[in-house]
């Protein structure tokens, strides 16, 4: 009898500058799951990596004086990088993922067109605030009190700019259904109260998933005066990174693992795991996955 598969992901971590110890905190909890499972004789499939795209990576490099590549290449496989800090904690994962690996960024490329092509994404132009560490478009109304980002509370500037959008409405409906037929899809229960109430049940506007006034990022095949919006490129990473492949090529280690059986992710990141990823996931007709923020928040 083949044995019980688990898949378990960190987030991929940005490397704007060397990870801390919230990032280790996250980590060290995803290999004691995966190592417990192991000993139960499952088998295991444990991903982490890193995000690496984006304007505030351009900016950081900027300031350095190397180029976006070296940046990320520094912080991420350079003494005391990432991949030795995992070293130094033990981590036992079974892969890990870069953003500008050559076979994520053309999965990506790939993603994006076929979403354009069966009328997800559309062109348009966006008005709005930015944040710029959270890489995150908002309209004046979700700002908190301050008037600043939801999110992390740092100041945001007015920024306009063509851009392709996701319809995310298309499929609202669709992922509230799911959320209340499946309760233990975003957990603890207070955080899916809060996706719900704050961002599905108000209504969702459709989401920015390109950007053209940075250059680091995933061109847009068919409009390479487009990049992909980090968000996109980024959460693609848990199918891309076990061999996904929306041609119909996918490997049979996706076949096995697919879908995931925990994120673990920090309750500042739950809205893109918890509302647009899955819808990500629907648009491409692919099945959903069960969520969860830090243990820190259980």
């Amino acid at each position: 009898m083949d044995k019980k598969k688990f898949y378990i992901t960190t987030p991929i971590y940005y490397p704007s500058d060397k990870l801390h110890i919230g990032h280790t905190y996250c980590t060290v909890a995803t290999d004691t799951l995966a190592r417990y499972h192991r000993l139960k004789g499952e088998d295991v499939m444990f991903l982490t990596g890193t995000d690496e795209h984006g304007q505030k990576i351009e900016q950081k490099a900027d300031e350095a004086g190397v180029t976006p590549q070296e940046f990320v290449d520094r912080i991420v496989d350079g003494p005391r990088g990432v991949r030795d800090l995992w070293k130094l904690m033990n981590i036992s994962n079974d892969r890990f993922i870069r953003t500008t690996d050559d076979y994520h960024e053309k999965q990506v490329q790939k993603i994006f067109k076929k979403l354009y092509e069966q009328g997800d994404i559309y062109k348009g132009h966006y008005e709005g605030m930015y944040c710029t560490p959270c890489e995150s478009f908002f309209t004046a109304s979700q700002l908190d009190e301050n008037g600043c980002c939801p999110d992390c509370h740092r100041p945001v500037k007015p920024a306009k700019e063509e851009a392709y959008f996701f319809k995310m409405s298309k499929y609202a409906d669709r992922l509230i259904d799911y959320i209340n037929k499946h309760p233990e899809f975003i957990q603890p229960p207070q955080r899916k109260t809060e996706m719900m109430n704050n961002f599905l049940l108000p209504g969702l506007q459709d989401l920015c998933v390109s950007r053209t006034s940075f250059k680091w990022g995933i061109p847009v095949d068919f409009d390479d005066k487009h990049v992909v919006y980090v968000w996109l490129d980024a959460l693609t990473n848990y199918i891309t990174g076990i061999g996904y492949d929306c041609d119909g090529n996918s490997t049979e280690q996706f076949k096995r693992n697919w879908p995931a059986d925990l994120h673990l992710i920090g309750k500042d990141i739950i809205r893109f795991h918890t509302i647009y990823w899955p819808i990500f996931l629907m648009a491409l007709d692919l099945c959903l996955l069960y969520t969860s923020p830090s243990p820190r928040d259980v």
